[in-house]
């Protein structure tokens, strides 16, 4: 953060007024409607810029500018205009950002208190000297347009991750669009806050787990500022927030040391004898503890702050290639996810609906794709229980420099300190395919080195190990990405033995449903002439995400004669693609495979991608796929034989895979095979399947008699007849 004290000489007129009325200790919102207009040049320099107030126009606060009906690049000026009682003696006035993509520069009553640089962050800026009665608020708002040659996309300048290049944006990746529907602008909450003496600016909290799972000490960090050193009692609750039990209580008398301007960490260890462990769905309760700190003196309260957080232990057991939580081996089920391009649109709501629906499929984490998203989604998944690997928003390459690596890890230590409570946050993960990790850059750049961005990386990854109650994945490998079908290969590649512990990426393209579809596809552009990805009638589906190269070229999707019978081979393909692999590789739990992420759950926008449910949460037969393949117990099937004639015997095998912590002893697997309606084979077989575990419980012998498809059906059921888990799968017969 810089400061200064440049003056303002523009006349803000016509700006919306807050007012409020204000105790000692208080904070207040500043959103709703604020003025705005173009601050590229000429109107790029604050000293300069006389625009008639006719000429500014309205913007929510909070929101993306885009989302908000603005179509901008570059730089845009926000005001707004407020009230505030005058401060008495001893307060401090505090000004909140929640968040603001990508830098902001801000002035109050003509005077410049300071810069932020960093989309996602959290940022506050002491304005007790300069708040007034009447207030003049003045944001320059920074959310770049990189230069495609020199900078974008192998040296990107702002650290924004899917946000700025993803296959999932508009224009896609690669295109001369690909910067379209820019996510700029003040997307989260804007407060003033007032307190007294003091204010606690943040409060962080981790576990540690040395004496045990029975134990625990919570260290908390509060980051504060003073108005000048005093001596203080600081007082701190750990309470029950969603259950009945023991609270834990801390205070001591402490100087407070520092200043108005910059933040001092304070450190404290309590102990938790006892305390409820907080586990994903489906293995316990999501116990959570409301923190809550105060600073109190003679005259009261100084300042108050809450947080919340849950105590759950994750570690990596290298020994057997396992992710244990709370003492417990877990195999990990999960998928990758963007909200939307512009964050500011997704709510509490929201986020608890995509969380739900990825429960129903049975998926128990989620990989946040290469980006931040609001603190709103980690509260929802700390309260459903869903498990979260958290990348850094470094996608592909960037500025090379030692600045840049410092900056880029500064802002990773943004994110332990205010993303560091959520118990459901258990891997801190950096760059997504650095350009040294990623080869395939070489046929893309001309100026792609094998050691482009390691400084950065590795500086990242540095940064994000001084967490220790987390797995540290230091960057994603595209060794970790299977795009066997898609990228390269054959679907059947899938039953190879894997390579890596973490699947990180896996997946397929598929269309939406035909009602999705013409939302997306305008009506003359609903059938391109040919199948050629060049066929310029491509063009706009490009830009929606689309990849014909990939789907007609190594996937050998066949469009049929409709777009209803296309949208069904994608579906169909997607569907076959997610289930021949998350089966193979659940079978090879822990050799090698640990954790499994499918690409991706939701379209983000009005676009066709690898989603398993489109961008109004409709699911496609992929949905579908998943939530079979990743039944916690699941009878697989093993295509043995991938080739089937009329008249020759192939072999399938049958799993039991069992990711619950139970055991079922006395249960029974059973099948039937058919073709064309004719019954070919039936069977049953008794078993203990015991917790945590996977193992073959035998192979079938099928002779096809036609050349119908066949059709496997499979059951699991408990010594009491309770279905534990069911399976299908169609094989394919070959007329020689």
């Amino acid at each position: 953060m810089k400061r200064g004290t440049l003056c303002v000489t523009l006349l803000l007129l016509g700006c919306t007024t807050h007012t409020a009325q204000f105790t000692s200790q208080d904070t207040r919102s500043l959103d709703g409607q604020w003025q705005y207009h173009d601050a590229n040049p000429p109107f790029d320099d604050v000293t300069q810029v006389t625009v008639p107030s006719q000429q500014w126009k309205t913007i929510t606060v909070p929101a993306n500018w885009y989302s908000a009906g603005v179509a901008h690049q570059g730089a845009l000026w926000y005001s707004t205009h407020f009230t505030s009682p005058e401060l008495g003696v001893d307060q401090m006035a505090t000004l909140i950002f929640n968040a603001v993509d990508y830098q902001a520069d801000v002035w109050i009553n003509k005077q410049f208190i300071g810069q932020h640089i960093g989309y996602f962050q959290r940022f506050q800026f002491d304005i007790t000297d300069t708040l007034q009665q009447q207030n003049d608020l003045l944001v320059k708002v920074n959310s770049p347009f990189e230069t495609p040659g020199s900078i974008w996309p192998l040296h990107k300048q702002a650290i924004k991750g899917v946000l700025s290049q993803h296959d999932t944006r508009p224009g896609g990746a690669w295109s001369a669009q690909a910067q379209d529907a820019n996510s700029g602008g003040i997307w989260q909450p804007v407060t003033l806050h007032l307190s007294r003496g003091a204010v606690i600016d943040n409060i962080t909290a981790i576990p540690d787990w040395r004496n045990g799972l029975d134990n625990p000490v919570l260290n908390v960090r509060l980051d504060y500022r003073v108005n000048r050193p005093r001596e203080a009692l600081l007082s701190l609750r750990l309470v029950p927030l969603n259950f009945t039990g023991k609270h834990y209580e801390y205070t001591q008398h402490i100087n407070l040391l520092g200043s108005r301007q910059n933040s001092m960490p304070l450190s404290v260890s309590i102990p938790m004898p006892h305390a409820r462990l907080w586990w994903p769905y489906a293995y316990g309760a999501q116990n959570l503890y409301r923190i809550e700190a105060t600073f109190s003196d003679a005259e009261g309260i100084m300042d108050h702050k809450q947080s919340q957080t849950g105590l759950r232990e994750i570690r990596w057991a290298s020994g057997n290639h396992a992710w244990m939580l709370n003492g417990h081996r877990l195999f990990i089920r999960g998928t990758n996810y963007i909200g939307s391009p512009w964050l500011g649109t997704m709510t509490r709501s929201l986020y608890r609906r995509d969380l739900q629906l990825m429960r129903d499929a049975n998926i128990n984490a989620v990989r946040v794709h290469a980006h931040v998203a609001s603190q709103a989604f980690y509260d929802q998944a700390d309260e459903s229980g869903v498990l979260v690997w958290q990348d850094m928003p470094l996608q592909w390459g960037y500025d090379n420099s030692a600045a840049f690596a410092y900056e880029a890890s500064r802002q990773a230590k943004d994110l332990l300190q205010q993303w560091g409570n959520h118990p459901s946050v258990i891997v801190w993960a950096g760059q997504n395919e650095p350009p040294f990790d990623s080869p395939w850059m070489k046929q893309r750049f001309s100026d792609w080195t094998p050691d482009l961005n390691r400084p950065l990386a590795e500086s990242v990854a540095t940064t994000l190990s001084e967490d220790p109650s987390r797995i540290i994945h230091r960057w994603s490998s595209v060794n970790e990405h299977y795009w066997q079908g898609w990228y390269f290969g054959v679907p059947t590649d899938f039953l190879k033995a894997a390579q890596s512990s973490i699947i990180s990426e896996f997946g397929a393209q598929a269309l939406p449903r035909i009602e999705t579809l013409r939302t997306i596809i305008p009506a003359d552009k609903m059938w391109p002439a040919t199948s050629a990805p060049d066929d310029p009638g491509w063009d706009v589906w490009k830009y929606h995400d689309f990849q014909p190269e990939e789907a007609f070229g190594i996937a050998k999707l066949s469009r049929g004669r409709t777009p209803e019978e296309f949208i069904a081979n994608t579906q169909n393909y997607q569907a076959d693609v997610i289930q021949l692999a998350a089966e193979s590789y659940r079978r090879q739990r822990y050799q090698p495979v640990a954790a499994l992420f499918q690409f991706m759950f939701s379209e983000t926008w009005p676009s066709i991608n690898w989603a398993v449910v489109d961008y109004r949460r409709i699911p496609k037969k992929g949905y579908f796929a998943l939530q079979k393949a990743y039944q916690p117990v699941l009878p697989s099937i093993e295509p043995i034989t991938l080739t089937w004639y009329p008249g020759e015997s192939g072999k399938i095998g049958l799993w039991a895979i069992n990711d619950r912590w139970l055991n079922y002893r006395g249960a029974r697997l059973s099948w039937v095979v058919l073709q064309g309606g004719h019954e070919l084979a039936r069977g049953s077989l008794g078993l203990d399947l015991p917790a945590d575990s996977g193992h073959k419980v035998t192979e079938l012998s099928i002779v096809p008699h036609t050349g119908a498809p066949l059709l496997l059906v499979t059951e699991l059921k408990d010594n009491a007849g309770y279905t534990l888990g069911e399976n299908s799968r169609y094989f394919s017969v070959t007329l020689k």
